[in-house]
C-alpha cells in the first residue's frame, strides 16, 4: 500500500509543477503571500499558487491550486509546522467540483500525507500514510462522501462571488482527518485599514464563516476550545482581471485572535 502511495504522490506532483509552470491556454494564475499574526507578531505563513479560469468573473474550465504553510519566529520554534497541499478540478456553472487533493504535514517530526480522489457519484477515495485513526474512521463510516477539500473551497467562494457579488453558501467539508461543514453569509462594506506589509487597503465585502465540527476531531483540543469555530473575511478585487481573493481573514480561537493578511502578488 505505501509503494503504491508514493508512487500515486509522485505523480501528482509531477503533473501539479506541470500545472504550475504551464497554465493552459484561456487561464489566469496568480501567486499570493499571507502572512498570520497573533497579537502583532508574525506566526504563519501561506503561500498559494492559484490557476484558473481566464477572467475576473471565471467560466467553466479546469482549476488547481497549490499551498505551503508554515509556522514563523517563536511559535516554529516551540511548534514547527509545515504543510504542503494541491488540489485540481473544474469550475462548472460558478461550481467546484474537485478531481484530487494532496496534503503532506510535518508536526514536530512526525509527518503525515493523505490523498483524496473524487469520484463522480460523489465517493472519496482516502489513502493515509500512516493510516491514521481518523482516516479509517472515515473510510469505515463514509463520512468524507460528498464532500469538498479545503484547497478547492477557496476556488469555490472565489468563483461564486466574482459571479454573483455575494459569499452566502453552505459547504461540506474534509481534510483527510477531519470532517466540518461551513457556512458563509455576506455581510456588507467595509474599509480596510493598513497592516504591516498589507497588499490591500480600500473598500471590501465582509463575509462570516462558522463552522460545525462532524468528526475527527480531538476531544481534548475540543474541549480546549483550540479549533477556531467563526471567521470573518473581507473579499476584494485586489488583482486586475483575477477573480475576487480573501484579502483579510481574522479567526478567533483559545490562542486569541490570528488575522491573515495578503502582504503580496505575483502574475
Amino acid at each position: 500500500m505505501r509503494a503504491r502511495f508514493w508512487r500515486r504522490l509522485a505523480g501528482l506532483a509531477a503533473a501539479g509543477l506541470l500545472a504550475g509552470f504551464a497554465p493552459a491556454a484561456s487561464a489566469s494564475q496568480a501567486q499570493l503571500s499571507y502572512v498570520g499574526y497573533l497579537a502583532g507578531a508574525p506566526v504563519l505563513s501561506l503561500e498559494a499558487s492559484i490557476t484558473v479560469p481566464e477572467g475576473a468573473k471565471p467560466g467553466d474550465g479546469a482549476y488547481f491550486i497549490s499551498a505551503d504553510i508554515a509556522t514563523l519566529g517563536n511559535l516554529a520554534l516551540l511548534y514547527p509546522f509545515t504543510q504542503r497541499l494541491q488540489a485540481n478540478g473544474a469550475l462548472k456553472g460558478g461550481t467546484a467540483s474537485p478531481s484530487q487533493y494532496q496534503s503532506t504535514m510535518r508536526i514536530l517530526n512526525r509527518q503525515e500525507s493523505v490523498i483524496l480522489t473524487y469520484e463522480p457519484n460523489g465517493t472519496v477515495g482516502i489513502e493515509a500514510v500512516p493510516l491514521t485513526r481518523q482516516a479509517q474512521m472515515a473510510r469505515e463510516q463514509g463520512y468524507a462522501n460528498g464532500t469538498m477539500d479545503p484547497a478547492s473551497l477557496i476556488v469555490a467562494v472565489a468563483s461564486l462571488f466574482a459571479r454573483t457579488g455575494s459569499c452566502a453558501g453552505q459547504y461540506q467539508l474534509f481534510d483527510g482527518a477531519r470532517r466540518y461543514d461551513l457556512a458563509l453569509a455576506q455581510g456588507g462594506y467595509a474599509d480596510l485599514t493598513e497592516m504591516p506589509n498589507s497588499y490591500y487597503a480600500g473598500s471590501a465585502t465582509e463575509c462570516t464563516a462558522t463552522s460545525q465540527l462532524v468528526a475527527g476531531f480531538q476531544q481534548s483540543a475540543l474541549n480546549a476550545n483550540l479549533y477556531p469555530q467563526s471567521a470573518r473575511l473581507w473579499m476584494a478585487p485586489a488583482i486586475a482581471g483575477f477573480p475576487t481573493v480573501p484579502v483579510r481573514i481574522l479567526a478567533r480561537s483559545a490562542f486569541g485572535d490570528m488575522t491573515l493578511e495578503l502582504v503580496k502578488v505575483t502574475r
